[in-house]
């Protein structure tokens, strides 16, 4: 199963065990596009061969600039991830403690060779997957979405 699929099984699942309200459907929505946000920049390969031609410390402060980019749209998941949880019920709140956190993609620092696997992953959580995007609705969307603006 490629990340994106998987990413939209975890939102998939997690949507349908919240049973979200249309209230917290709104907060869902917002959740998503952060994610697929996170994801599709991920999922976004800088030409190669042009960074190959800069100097070593420009190479390094690209990388330096997208972590820094990466660590501001998790901090975005983490705030509409708040904002979410706050407006379960605790019935809600627990489903979400086993299942929300499994919806953020991991995170990858930048990649290497020219194969353009990714050379280095944080975050990364024992036998589970980054991806895209889910929820009621189907799809990679939820309630009427759809993946984000990738």
């Amino acid at each position: 199963m490629s990340p994106v699929a998987a990413l939209q099984a975890d939102l998939q699942k997690t949507a349908e065990a919240l049973a979200l309200t249309p209230a917290q459907a709104v907060l869902w929505e917002a959740y998503q596009e952060k994610v697929g946000a996170l994801m599709a920049d991920q999922m976004k390969l800088p030409p190669y061969r042009a960074a190959a031609r800069l100097s070593a410390p420009r190479q390094i402060g690209q990388k330096v600039e997208v972590v820094r980019n990466r660590l501001a749209a998790m901090e975005d998941i983490h705030e509409a991830a708040g904002r979410l949880y706050a407006a379960l019920d605790d019935k809600q709140k627990a489903s979400a403690d086993q299942l929300l956190a499994r919806t953020v993609p991991a995170l990858y620092s930048g990649f290497g060779g020219s194969t353009g696997e990714p050379a280095e992953r944080s975050g990364e959580r024992g036998g589970e997957r980054p991806g895209g995007r889910g929820g009621p609705g189907g799809g990679m969307g939820g309630p009427g979405g759809g993946f984000g603006r990738m």
